[in-house]
């Protein structure tokens, strides 16, 4: 099945803010240049203008509801968990020239296509761990921020949230020693998950990942407690009754499915051939579709 969600050409629905939008940006950007407020939510001083990343800014702000201190405040939130791996100011060069070295980290997400609400899915994949290293860490951070801002760079994700899958199915065995760490950071970017998926975990790998997840901010009352299922692969897909259409899975999930539908042996062996050309294949896309997605997103006059 060809899914022209995979074509580095398809046409992203265009950001235009409202008059709405604008404005409540520019009040949230206000309040970091405000030494009270930073002073209130412990920044020991506000921003300078060119601190402040209006991208960056724009989809926090209306991931946010359009609500200026809310937004200012995850803002502050998401730049003070940043700091240890040396990012303490959003700027438009982390999204435009980032180290190269990311581009390896974006392995740790998938390529996904948009659910049933026509909004994007955020699919993480799970069997890339981070080395317990510094500058690696800070490597996969940029591809994170990168792999964030492109997912809400189509008006109706950036505007009605996401789909977020969290795919365990090949995690490995082996743990480096950061998961707390980085888990930490990631839970402090601003998301609006309409649906969680955990895809492939056994008994133990639930309560762990169930304990991560309460402890950060992407679970902070019951309604998003309720969101989250502990699924198979199979039970994502909108005919099963999840939010995911089949042609919207990974290029490497929909040939795990079409795998187990193949009835004698050289059909399994032609299937795994083509799926380690698609996995090489893969980590390029992914970039390319990062880039084009982040090209995408205005930078608001205010």
């Amino acid at each position: 099945m060809t899914n022209t969600s995979y074509t580095s050409s398809e046409p992203t629905e265009a950001i235009v803010y409202t008059d709405e939008e604008l404005q409540a940006i520019k009040e949230a950007k206000n309040l970091l240049l405000s030494s009270s407020f930073c002073t209130k939510h412990k920044r020991s001083k506000p921003f300078q203008e060119v601190e402040i990343s209006l991208r960056h800014l724009a989809i926090t702000t209306i991931i946010n509801k359009n609500r200026p201190e809310e937004a200012a405040i995850k803002y502050l939130q998401w730049i003070d968990v940043l700091q240890p791996w040396g990012i303490d100011t959003f700027q438009d060069s982390q999204l435009t020239s980032p180290p190269k070295e990311s581009d390896t980290y974006l392995q740790s997400y998938s390529k996904a296509g948009k659910d049933v609400r026509s909004t994007q899915i955020f699919w993480i994949d799970g069997k890339h761990p981070i080395p317990n290293d510094l500058q690696q860490e800070t490597y996969s951070i940029y591809a994170g921020i990168r792999y964030h801002m492109a997912i809400h760079a189509d008006a109706t994700t950036l505007r009605n949230g996401i789909t977020f899958v969290i795919d365990v199915n090949q995690k490995p065995d082996v743990k480096m020693g950061n998961e707390k760490r980085l888990q930490k950071t990631h839970n402090a970017y601003p998301l609006r998950p309409q649906n969680i998926f955990i895809v492939g975990a056994s008994k133990a790998v639930r309560l762990s990942v169930n304990a991560l997840i309460k402890l950060g901010s992407l679970v902070s009352n019951s309604k998003i407690l309720k969101r989250i299922k502990f699924v198979d692969l199979e039970n994502v897909l909108s005919e099963n009754g999840g939010t995911v259409l089949k042609e919207s899975l990974p290029k490497h999930c929909r040939e795990e499915l079409e795998k187990k539908d193949l009835e004698n042996l050289m059909g399994s062996l032609n299937i795994n051939a083509e799926k380690d050309k698609g996995n090489e294949e893969k980590d390029e896309c992914i970039v390319e579709w990062v880039n084009q997605r982040i090209a995408n997103i205005p930078v608001p006059n205010v």
